[in-house]
């Protein structure tokens, strides 16, 4: 049996959670097709593993570079982080369908970075994506956020029988073009403004695809236990299989709440649902500024919440709401990440009161001036959970590891602003600090994690094991070495001791350099 590629002498970690083995793998054109105790070495490239995991490439299945990928086809971050495909389009924020508002929305954001949509469809989409090259392999989620916007734009209502028909008719291209499930983002407009049976007869066009519904629920606070029995009531009533996004238990009067969430989640998977979840390994969220604000002040767009942040007695009615919820730390634990205008960048990786004081200005006239200054786009660190209740949910059998980030680089325009040290270091920092160092999970465990379990859960072809007959996406590393190098406030650093990254059995990284190869595909759902 001919081979292009051998890799020797590696200890075989495989995705589903069994013991690891010492194999050697035999690749020819994309796929693995002999894993044997021994291959003979013959006229092909070698991979030398000795004293390495070889596992399936990392499976990102809650990621962001729903745009940004286009612009840095080596995807850097990710793949240096051992990911060999990112699930995108989650939070209810997809790069289709674009239409009215929305498509404004975007299009602004994205200047800057000098993509232009040439697409409004899902189909249009994935004609134009299949043409781009990319390191890594993709699949997309619909936003619910996208197929509301482009219907009822950010309007405060339920939507009307046609209009309702109108957003599936636009779910169910999505979904025929090629989407594996739908998002949602209960927490941002337009989402905060859907009502559950309005996601009910959404997911059941879903299940109707075999697809899967991806979930930032409506609360992850005060309000948490209710909001993952929204979800979970969700999933009963449509049929659709769910995924509660990056699951936590925001501000230290909800840390005691962490019981409950996994006594109410294993009911339901005891009932039969098929409920799963997803985490990053960090105690701080990313999110944007205006989140904080009451969803009342979102209402109508961009342009209608400006001209309430500038109204003297809508502030005042703001502050009055926000009192409830402010206690003394509340602005302490509020960072600057990114802002998009030049004047402001002395801001990022400073905390709003620090940011106040130096203004001279109270908090929360500094949060409104800023929102008008950057037309809303200011992205935040909120450290807002604990490592104990981290610790937990990481090791909860139905929790999978996501970034919740796009991808970035340590050069060009990806390297600027200070993004979520997770951009970086996610899969990294579970195999080294949380496997190696706390011992929290085996290695077995935490790669289950991050490549069988998401496979299945996405529903990705022949991906996420080591497996003869599946595709030849495989990460190696040092386990003793790996560990995250990016922080909140020097992120653009790239992990260490990921040695190989192969995909679709192209060497892609190796000895821990970017080769250069674009490999990686656009994957459909069949």
């Amino acid at each position: 049996m001919g081979f292009d590629l051998i890799i020797k002498n590696g200890t075989v970690i495989d995705g589903t959670g069994m013991p690891s083995k010492n194999a050697d793998i035999g690749i020819k054109d994309d796929k693995i097709t002999l894993i044997d105790c021994l291959i003979p070495e013959n006229n092909c490239s070698v991979i030398y593993a000795n004293k390495m995991i070889v596992a399936p490439g990392f499976i990102d299945i809650h990621s962001h570079s729903d745009f940004l990928w286009l612009i840095r086809k080596e995807s850097d971050s990710k793949i240096l982080d051992g990911v060999t495909t990112e699930i995108c389009g989650n939070c209810g924020l997809s790069a289709f369908p674009l239409r009215g508002k929305v498509l404004e929305r975007r299009a602004q954001g994205l200047e800057k970075y000098g993509i232009v949509l040439t697409w409004k469809t899902a189909s249009e989409f994935y004609d134009m994506a299949e043409k781009a090259k990319s390191s890594i392999n993709r699949a997309f989620l619909v936003g619910h956020g996208n197929i509301r916007a482009c219907t009822i734009e950010y309007e405060n209502r339920k939507p009307e029988p046609h209009e309702l028909d109108q957003m599936r008719k636009d779910l169910n291209e999505s979904l025929k073009a090629g989407a594996f499930g739908m998002s949602s983002g209960l927490i941002y407009p337009p989402g905060c403004y859907a009502a559950k049976e309005e996601i009910i007869e959404l997911c059941k066009v879903v299940k109707d695809f075999s697809g899967f519904y991806a979930t930032h629920i409506r609360n992850e606070g005060d309000t948490l236990e209710d909001a993952i029995k929204e979800a979970i009531e969700i999933s009963k009533r449509s049929g659709v299989r769910l995924q509660v996004s990056h699951l936590k238990t925001s501000g230290s009067s909800n840390w005691r709440k962490i019981n409950n969430v996994k006594t109410i989640i294993n009911r339901a998977v005891n009932e039969g649902i098929d409920v799963t979840s997803d985490r990053y390994p960090y105690i701080a969220a990313a999110t944007d500024l205006d989140v904080i604000l009451p969803n009342w002040v979102y209402e109508g767009g961009i342009e209608e919440q400006i001209q309430r942040l500038k109204d003297t007695n809508t502030r005042k009615q703001i502050a009055k709401e926000l009192s409830q919820t402010e206690n003394d730390n509340f602005w302490d634990g509020i960072m600057i990440s990114s802002v998009y205008y030049d004047k402001n960048k002395w801001m990022e990786g400073k905390t709003i009161t620090e940011i106040s004081n130096k203004l001279n200005k109270p908090q929360l006239e500094t949060v409104f001036d800023l929102l008008i200054e950057e037309n809303t786009r200011v992205d935040i660190f909120l450290f807002s959970m604990c490592e104990e209740n981290l610790e937990k949910i990481l090791s909860w059998d139905f929790v999978f590891i996501g970034s919740d980030s796009s991808m970035r680089a340590n050069q060009g325009i990806l390297s600027e602003g200070k993004p979520h040290p997770r951009s970086y270091g996610t899969f990294s920092r579970v195999l080294g600090r949380f496997c190696r160092e706390r011992k929290l999970l085996s290695l077995e465990k935490a790669i289950q994690k991050m490549t069988g379990l998401p496979a299945q859960k996405v529903g990705l072809d022949k991906r996420g094991l080591l497996k003869e007959g599946y595709f030849a996406d495989i990460t190696i590393f040092n386990p003793d070495k790996i560990i995250d190098k990016s922080t909140f406030t020097e992120p653009h650093q790239y992990s260490e001791g990921i040695e190989y990254v192969i995909v679709n059995g192209k060497i892609t990284i190796k000895n821990g350099e970017h080769l250069g190869a674009t490999n990686g595909r656009i994957l459909r759902k069949s």
